[in-house]
Order: C-alpha cells, then structure tokens, then sequence
C-alpha cells in the first residue's frame, strides 16, 4: 500500500500584492552601541531585531529570571523556606537575608527580581537541590527545554563563573516563558513592592527604571558584572502586541537604557500584528481509486496574527504538500500531506492534514448499486426526452 502513494508538491504563492517593494528586512534596523541584541515576538518568537543575538556571553542577574522560573515552578507560593548557614558567603547586590531566616517563595521572588539580590538566588537554589552544582545542572537543563540551546547555567544568581553564559536570544526565550506565569508577570511590572521576613519589613524598589520611564515597557530585569557589563531584558506592550528585548555588554547605564528604549520604539514603529486568516482558507481534493466515493475532501480555515512589516506582505506564500491519490481502503488518520506558510525563506505556519474517516474499498454491493443508478439515470432521461416532444 505504501508503495502505491505518490507525492505532489503544490506550490501557491499567496501574496496581498499591496505594498509593493524593494525592500528587504535585515533585522538590523537601528545601529545601538552594545555587542549584541535581539528583539522578539513574545507570541510567535519570531526575531524582528537581530545584532549578535546567538552570541555566548555573561549575562549577569539576568539569570535570576530562570532562577525564577524553577522557585515557581517547584514551591507553593506560601511556602516558607529557611536561608542556608552557608548565606553569608555570596557578595554582590544583596536582599540582606541572614543564615536561618525564614522567608515565604513569593517574598524571596520579589527580593530576586527587584533589588536583584543575590543571597535570594542563593537560598533557591540550595533550598531545591541542597548544592548550587546540581541545581546550575537543572536551570541547563530546563534551558534546553524551553529551546535556550546556547545556554549554561553554573549558578543562580549570575556572578560571574566560567562556563556561565546566554546569548541574547536564548535569554528572550526564557524570558517569553516566564512571562507565562502570572506572578512572575505581575512583579516584573511593579517600580517597588513590601515584603515581610521574621521581623523584617521592607519596601524594595525595581532596579528597572524603563518603568518610570517610557510608557509600554512592562519589566523585566537588569543585570551587571565586570564581565557582563551592564545587560537588560525589557518587554513591552502595545495593544496586543508584546515584545521582549535583550541588551547584553552595554558599557555604561545610560547606554543600556537608551538603548533597550529606542529598540522598543522602533520596533513598535516598523511591526504591526498582523491577522493572516484571509490567507489561511484552503480546499483540498484527493482522487480515491477503488473507493466507496469518489474524492476525499478536506476544508481547512484557521487563524493567526504574525508580526510583519508592511513591505513583507509580497514575501509571503503558502506551500502544499499531499498524497496525490487515495488507494482505497486507507484508515482514519492516515497522514495526507501538510500545509506551510513561509515569509521569504523564514517558515511562519505549519499544519499536518490527516484522514478523518475510514475509506472503504468497493465491493460487489457497490458495483450492483452503480447498476441500478445508471439504469434509473437513463429512465429519467427518456422520461424527460418524451415529455419535451410531445410539448
């Protein structure tokens, strides 16, 4: 039976032919003085703005955001968690957290994504693997499961350790997929929040200052060491279109801001969110041979917004790929071809088409059956002719 299947391959150009063009998008658009950046689509990941972007690097506090992500992920939210003996041995931007505190997830997430404090991270980390080793082990790991390959953590705080390193675009990766959670979110997005430990109150302010300051942005994290320099992850929103930004190894903190700020500006500028479902309608025909009918038809309508260019909209077309006829009997859910839609070389859209019924062979009943049709068919026609001539 195997054998006996042919492929086609249909190609359909499906472009609005509106916005005719010359151009070519290079996703370089804006020249900003930082070694490397990306802008994605929080939705899709699709990259708009590419400088370096798969480039290995330190990335600093940064990497609180998995940090983050395994807290969530692995406790309660009001689960109280007691700081290691082993606390007062991390330096850097510190929480001010004590051996034997104790202090809920959802107080030790804000201390980390705020003030960025490192002694947060710390605890996290031996709090759920008992060694920072095994617990660098497991951000890896979860890093790669997100799709950040170019990613090793050997930490949870982002001090500067060899074989610690992000690109850009890994940490935009993880970023989109800590945005899913609500919490993480929602304290990404707030200038400052209080938090109780032991006796301790404190109203800690987001080292952030993009919130203050241009009116989209929506979080997310700074970052800095001698090796990294000064990095940034920020996301912002616009009506439904939200995109996420990575600055690593700006020189100066004015360079880092500005720089995070006038990719979101024009980022916003060039993309819009477009909806593609005028373009996502197709019909599907199949000869059946020997079957109980003579087709097998498939209507397909979906739907998708996509971050595009207006000049983009020629570059667009759609790639049919199916069986080029049915040997009956074939059994529901048998693979019939996909459905591909590309922007120039860059693959947007993708469906697999599978039989949804059983097709049965035809037998002698249906041959008897043609019979009878075909004998019926000719009565009426000479019925028809009749009545025509005696009129």
């Amino acid at each position: 039976m195997i054998k006996k299947i042919a492929l086609c391959l249909v190609v359909c150009v499906c472009s609005l032919n509106i916005y005719a063009s010359e151009y070519v998008n290079t996703k370089d658009y804006l020249k900003i003085n930082v070694p490397a950046a990306v802008v994605i689509d929080n939705n899709t990941h699709r990259i708009l703005y590419d400088k370096n972007a798969n480039e290995k690097r330190s990335i600093a506090s940064l990497t609180k955001i998995m940090t983050s992500i395994l807290l969530v992920e692995n406790c309660a939210l009001n689960e109280v968690i007691t700081t290691p003996n082993t606390i007062g041995n991390v330096g850097g931007s510190l929480l001010g957290l004590k051996k034997g505190d104790k202090i809920t997830t959802y107080n030790l997430l804000v201390g980390m994504l705020l003030p960025s404090g490192n002694d947060a991270a710390y605890t996290t980390g031996m709090h759920i693997c008992g060694t920072i080793e095994k617990f660098g082990e497991m951000m890896t790991a979860k890093a790669k499961q997100i799709g950040a390959v170019n990613t090793s953590f050997k930490n949870a705080h982002g001090l500067d350790e060899e074989g610690h390193y992000s690109t850009a675009y890994d940490m935009a990766l993880i970023t989109s997929y800590a945005l899913k959670n609500d919490v993480i979110n929602k304290i990404v997005d707030s200038t400052s929040l209080s938090i109780t430990y032991g006796k301790t109150t404190r109203t800690l302010n987001n080292t952030n200052r993009l919130l203050k300051s241009y009116a989209y942005v929506d979080g997310v994290k700074t970052g800095y060491t001698g090796d990294a320099e000064r990095c940034l992850i920020t996301s912002g929103t616009k009506g439904e279109f939200r995109i996420i930004s990575v600055v690593l190894g700006a020189t100066d903190t004015d360079t880092r801001f500005n720089s995070a700020r006038d990719l979101m500006a024009k980022t916003f500028e060039l993309y819009k969110n477009e909806d593609l479902s005028k373009m996502m309608k197709w019909y599907i025909k199949i000869p059946i041979i020997k079957g109980e009918k003579e087709y097998c038809e498939v209507n397909i309508s979906d739907s998708m917004t996509y971050p595009i260019i207006l000049e983009e909209y020629d570059n667009i077309y759609v790639k049919q790929e199916f069986i080029k006829e049915i040997y009956a009997p074939m059994a529901k859910g048998t693979y019939l071809g996909n459905i591909k839609m590309y922007l120039g070389e860059e693959e947007i859209y993708s469906k697999e088409v599978y039989l949804s019924e059983d097709l049965n062979k035809r037998n002698m009943k249906n041959y008897f059956q043609d019979g009878l049709d075909s004998i019926f068919k000719e009565s009426n026609l000479l019925d028809i002719k009749i009545i025509k001539y005696v009129m």
